[in-house]
């Protein structure tokens, strides 16, 4: 992971593993894991889920039980641990009760967690997809200040995150759902509108996402996958959402027709993938940098600029087979596919006007501070 540029990780306090009765609680995982991320740099969300089999999960005693287990983590770890997730996917399969359970869930334990520390900050709702009833529904049944940051997981296998288009939800929904017809920019807006709404804006966290490589139905290569990991997390920062958690590491099995296994940035032994070293060179390029803008999200050809005040960083694809956008420039600039290969284009160019070929795998352009850029119409002139 610190090769890759990872910094943080969501892991499981898996709550039937750790409370096996009621009030004897087995931390030495959790403390395993702990030192394993103290280790290794990586600050950690974690995720209090998972009832165990002496809890009827749609009671009352549930209710109580769940939130002295998160209190009860809070109270151990507060000092190295922030950042608590209230379950994950309460609207899917992950959750064995009622919407309004997970309310009762989701204020009892934010309360304990802010009581046992005033600093901690609680993820809440954490959907499977952008599913906009499910969260309306949530904000009807609870305070405004239940939880401090809005997850979810807007999985689109196959399609593309500029895609106003998912065919899975398509064949698992009806086809005139909002969300069929919907690209990542747009889930964002429905869901900033339905906070907006109910007076209860949160920052956007993205706990989970990835695009699977299985050789089957939704599945993608494994070239693909690099290219659209790139596109997602500078989406996602010129969108304004604040941290991006890809789903995961490496495969959970070797299973290649698999959808649930073939998910990783690495394959289940840990030999990297193609999105590996995309990831650890968009990290590379984009650490430290402030993103300035996106001059250029118009025509499937995209744009957006970083900056660290004296070089400027573009990040630029298209959706097309090939497309263009226009660079004026000074200096040197220096060109980068997502896996690193170098080239330059030297400032004695004859012109200091470049046109640049664009493809669905994106590069990298950095030169210094006031690189202009604009699209350009093709063939490029």
């Amino acid at each position: 992971m610190r090769e890759a540029g990872i910094k943080w990780g969501r892991q499981d306090f898996v709550w039937r593993y750790v409370e096996q009765s009621p009030g004897n609680y087995n931390w030495s995982f959790c403390d395993q894991m702990l030192e394993m991320a103290q280790r290794y740099g990586v600050s950690l969300l974690i995720n209090l889920a998972y009832e165990p089999n002496w809890v009827n999960i749609d009671s009352r005693d549930a209710v109580d039980a769940y939130a002295r287990f998160a209190r009860a983590s809070v109270e151990r770890y507060r000092d190295s641990i922030k950042y608590w997730q209230i379950w994950n996917e309460p609207n899917g399969g992950f959750w064995n009760s009622t919407p309004g359970q997970y309310a009762r869930f989701l204020v009892a334990a934010s309360n304990a967690i802010h009581e046992a520390d005033p600093q901690a900050k609680v993820v809440g709702l954490n959907m499977a997809f952008c599913d906009i009833q499910w969260a309306e529904r949530m904000f009807r049944l609870i305070p405004r200040d239940s939880f401090d940051i809005l997850a979810f997981h807007p999985y689109r296998p196959p399609n593309d995150p500029e895609e106003r288009r998912d065919l899975w939800m398509r064949d698992h929904l009806r086809s005139d759902d909002p969300l069929v017809h919907q690209d990542f920019p747009g889930n964002l807006e429905a869901i900033r509108r339905v906070m907006e709404f109910r007076g209860a804006v949160k920052p956007i966290w993205i706990t989970e996402i990835c695009w699977t490589t299985q050789i089957h139905p939704y599945g993608t290569t494994e070239l693909r996958q690099a290219d659209l990991l790139v596109r997602f997390y500078v989406l996602a920062i010129a969108n304004r959402v604040e941290k991006v958690f890809w789903w995961t590491l490496s495969d959970e099995g070797t299973r290649q027709f698999d959808q649930a296994d073939m998910v990783g940035l690495c394959r289940f032994d840990l030999s990297p993938k193609y999105s590996y070293y995309a990831y650890a060179w968009m990290t590379r390029l984009l650490e430290g940098k402030r993103f300035v803008g996106m001059p250029v999200r118009s025509r499937s050809t995209y744009a957006a600029v970083f900056t660290d005040g004296e070089h400027d960083t573009v990040v630029a694809w298209t959706t097309r087979p090939y497309s263009y956008i226009r660079v004026n420039f000074s200096q040197q600039l220096v060109f980068h596919d997502i896996f690193g290969t170098r080239r330059i284009v030297p400032s004695e160019q004859r012109t200091k006007v470049l046109s640049v070929p664009l493809s669905p795998s994106p590069i990298y352009i950095t030169a210094p501070s006031g690189i202009q850029i604009q699209y350009a119409p093709e063939p490029g002139w």
